[in-house]
């Protein structure tokens, strides 16, 4: 089962990957807008993320399909327990009092009383990782898409 799909999500990776290669449009405005779709994948949008995505490409004229792919390759079932976790180390880092103060709580099932705080460090963490991911996101997909040949407007 797991072997069907992982090759399922291959396979929905390189058809994304072939449409954003042949969009008709430029190598920074495809890479801004996988990035702006990486950010909102990864920060806490409670299913939301496509339209989001959507809505803030449209507004900035940046392209939304290149950023609902982001979203979509960078946050997915796989890798959302990473950013979780790493969401959460990063805001545990910056906050270490209430970080301890956090998994306390969690630890004595008392984790909804203290539920702003834990939002808190999970969301100032988060910002850091998705603000990375997204700039991240964006040299990478700028780079392979000036790489292509032919690839849209240059």
């Amino acid at each position: 089962m797991k072997r069907i799909i992982d090759t399922i999500f291959m396979q929905r990776i390189r058809r994304m990957y072939a449409k954003i290669a042949h969009m008709n449009d430029t190598p920074e405005k495809i890479a801004a807008g996988f990035a702006i779709g990486a950010f909102i994948g990864v920060f806490p949008t409670f299913w939301l993320g496509g339209l989001i995505t959507v809505a803030v490409c449209a507004l900035l004229r940046l392209n939304y399909v290149a950023g609902v792919a982001g979203s979509t390759i960078i946050m997915n079932p796989v890798t959302t327990p990473f950013f979780w976790l790493l969401s959460a180390a990063v805001g545990g880092l910056l906050f270490f009092g209430d970080a301890k103060v956090a998994m306390a709580a969690i630890k004595n099932h008392d984790g909804l009383n203290n539920i702003g705080g834990m939002a808190l460090i999970y969301v100032t963490g988060n910002l850091i990782v998705s603000t990375i991911v997204a700039a991240v996101s964006y040299y990478v997909v700028l780079r392979i898409m000036r790489g292509r040949a032919g690839c849209g407007k240059k």
